[in-house]
């Protein structure tokens, strides 16, 4: 679990999801909200993982390569914004400085 507070992850992810929002498959109309529901709105399982790889970056923290943030642990039910923060939040470990 990582000490970075709900609203910055959040803040961050809805960042990076509004920076690939011109992409074809994205409805041009689609609200992105922390209730948005990333797949729902037209984003790729291949783009949510490349934009986990920048959250890694940003936030400066380790996601398990298993770990898909955008799913429930179930692997089917897909989560919103705020519920892949919060995931996110519990998964992630702080980035080693060696």
């Amino acid at each position: 679990m990582v000490k970075i507070d709900i609203q910055v992850i959040e803040d961050t992810i809805l960042q990076e999801i509004e920076k690939h929002r011109d992409l074809p498959s994205v409805a041009t109309d689609a609200k992105i909200d922390k209730d948005s529901r990333p797949g729902m709105i037209g984003f790729s399982s291949n783009v949510l993982v490349t934009i986990t790889g920048y959250l890694e970056d940003i936030l400066e923290v380790e996601i398990p390569p298993s770990c898909y943030i955008f799913l429930d642990s179930d692997g089917i039910r897909e989560l919103n914004i705020r519920e892949a923060a919060e995931k996110l939040q519990k998964i992630a470990k702080p980035w080693k400085t060696t």
